[in-house]
């Protein structure tokens, strides 16, 4: 761990090595859109987060239009300690206008909405998702969400049916969900949940991480 001299602290020295080289070439060349997002990239994964806000918004000042930015400026809004779920969620929506087609624009809105408990607008959002996208990981977490929501909601058919969907996709996704009843379809925590007491803790909480765990099974296998 070292400093910058602007007291920056990296845990990531390649990376501490690498913003010295951005400031450089940016000095130089300040409406340089890729280095400014390479820039903030790297501040976003060493959770640096107003920083990588600060270094999106310029790339957007530049180009508009770049919704890879606008993805990443909406995640490290939702990202600060105190979360700006309202400025993501204007991003994401600007971003879905800008390129109606992008299925990634349309499965972070439906995360996003899902977290705001905006269920209706999720649930179209993935169905976008899944009308849109061939990546089976991207449709793979479309399914999952549905699977959520619908369970949330009492719609326990549709509920199974995307578990179905999710399960043709990848039958190991059996793997994380031990059991999915008709009824419930409910998987056991076989992670720990912190602050839960050793109950169970609810059931958006667990798919959520289930999902999760699945998604970074998926991109191991790659």
């Amino acid at each position: 761990m070292s400093k910058t001299k602007e007291n920056l602290i990296f845990q990531n020295l390649e990376a501490e090595m690498r913003v010295k080289e951005l400031y450089k070439i940016l000095a130089a060349n300040p409406d340089d859109v890729e280095k400014r997002i390479e820039r903030g990239e790297i501040f976003l994964s060493e959770n640096m987060n107003e920083r990588a806000i600060v270094e999106f918004k310029k790339a957007l000042t530049i180009n508009p239009k770049r919704v890879d930015a606008m993805l990443l400026l909406a995640l490290a809004y939702q990202r600060l300690s105190k979360p700006d779920l309202i400025n993501a969620l204007k991003i994401l929506q600007k971003a879905s206008q800008i390129e109606p087609q992008n299925a990634d624009v349309h499965l972070n809105l439906a995360q996003l909405y899902s977290e705001l408990n905006k269920e209706i607008k999720a649930i179209k959002e993935f169905k976008l998702v899944v009308e849109l996208s061939n990546d089976p990981v991207t449709l793979l977490s479309a399914h999952l969400g549905l699977m959520a929501l619908y369970k949330k909601r009492g719609e326990l058919e549709k509920a199974k049916q995307e578990f179905e969907e999710a399960r043709q996709l990848d039958p190991n996704i059996e793997e994380a969900i031990k059991q999915a009843e008709i009824n419930h379809i409910t998987p056991i925590p076989i992670y720990p949940f912190p602050g839960e007491g050793g109950s169970y803790p609810l059931l958006e909480k667990r798919i959520k991480h289930v999902q999760k765990e699945i998604l970074k099974m998926l991109e191991e296998k790659k």
